[in-house]
C-alpha cells in the first residue's frame, strides 16, 4: 500500500471545529482559559482539546486543573488554544488521510471528515467506535459519496442522548462534505 501524500489541515476543518467547539473556559472571570466539562462530563481546554490520564478522558475538575496547570503554568491564553487546535487538527487530518490511500479527497470532504473525527475520535480500523470504523469512512472507501454524507447524521448522540448541538454540527459538516 502506498503512503498517502501529506496534506495541511483544510481551513474549513478549523472553521468548523471553532464554530462548534467554541473556546472552552471553566472560569470566564479570569484572563486565562481554564478546563471545562463538555456535555458528557469530559474536561476539555481551548477548542475542545480533551484531557486524558492513562488513555482515559478526565471527568473530574481537580485532575483536569492539575493537568492544565502542569502544561500551562502561566495559564492557557487564546494563542495557546489556537496553536493547540492547529496541532490537534493536523494530527487528526493526517489520520483521516491515511484511511483513504486510494480515494482522492477534496478539501471540503477532508475538512468535514477532520471536524467529525476531531469530535468523535479517530483510531484504526477494527478499534474503538470512532471515525475509522464509521459508516462515513466505509461508505466513502466504497465510492458512495452520498451515503458517506448521509452517515454524518448517525453521529448526533453523546452520553446516550441526541444533542441539538451535534445535530446542527453534523448537518453543517455534511453540507461542507458535499460542496463541489
Amino acid at each position: 500500500m502506498s503512503t498517502p501524500l501529506a496534506r495541511d489541515v483544510p481551513a474549513c476543518a478549523l472553521a468548523l471545529i471553532q464554530r462548534f467547539e467554541r473556546l472552552h473556559d471553566g472560569d470566564r472571570k479570569t484572563a486565562v482559559l481554564e478546563p471545562q466539562a463538555d456535555p458528557v462530563g469530559i474536561y476539555t481546554v481551548g477548542w475542545g482539546h480533551a484531557l486524558f490520564v492513562g488513555g482515559k478522558p478526565v471527568k473530574d475538575r481537580e485532575t483536569a486543573c492539575r493537568l492544565w496547570r502542569a502544561r500551562w503554568p502561566a495559564g492557557m491564553v487564546r494563542g495557546d488554544a489556537d496553536a493547540l487546535l492547529k496541532a490537534d487538527a493536523q494530527a487528526v487530518c493526517d489520520k483521516v488521510v491515511a484511511l483513504f490511500p486510494r480515494t482522492p479527497l477534496s478539501d471540503a470532504q477532508l475538512g468535514a471528515m477532520t471536524s467529525l473525527a476531531y469530535n468523535i475520535g479517530v483510531g484504526e480500523i477494527g478499534g474503538a467506535a470512532d471515525f475509522a470504523d464509521s459508516s462515513v469512512c466505509r461508505r466513502l472507501i466504497a465510492g458512495d459519496v452520498q451515503g458517506a454524507a448521509d452517515a454524518f447524521r448517525m453521529w448526533r448522540f453523546a452520553g446516550g442522548r441526541e444533542l441539538p448541538g451535534l445535530v446542527a454540527r453534523r448537518e453543517t459538516e455534511r453540507a461542507v462534505f458535499l460542496k463541489p
